[in-house]
């Protein structure tokens, strides 16, 4: 056996700190690793144990991939926005180039243009997205 340093003898973090960044790479101090010298694989309050780290890590293997899946909603409801906004300015552009109004018609397609430039940056995007 290994001797037995303050660093093994934390809580785990799991349960205290359960949205904290690095987990990623945590393991288990090697006294959890280790068989208990029964016939047995293991105890039974050992098995329970490493059901339940198992369970933690799909849990946070599920929020992170619901975290993503998030993230791409999001990512298209803005394209979307700038979409619509583009196509709002260019309506009313249209509406001041008819009632003459020069002033309002060249704002019109300024924010036009500004609408489809935040459009298109978002287009280079797209193969991040993936719904």
């Amino acid at each position: 056996y290994e001797e037995l340093k303050d660093k093994h003898l934390t809580v785990n973090k799991d349960i205290t700190e359960e949205n904290r960044t690095g987990q990623r790479r945590e393991m288990m101090p090697w006294f959890w690793l280790i068989k208990d010298g029964r016939k047995e694989n293991s105890s039974k309050w050992l098995q329970e144990f490493h059901r339940i780290m198992w369970l933690r890590a799909k849990q946070r293997r599920d929020r992170w991939s619901e975290e993503v899946q998030q993230c791409a909603t999001d990512m298209l409801m803005t394209k979307n926005w700038f979409k619509h906004q583009e196509n709002l300015w260019k309506d009313w552009a249209k509406a001041a180039e008819t009632a003459q109004i020069p002033g309002h018609e060249c704002y019109a397609y300024k924010q036009t243009e500004m609408w489809h430039k935040f459009y298109e940056r978002c287009t280079t995007f797209d193969s991040y997205i993936q719904l």
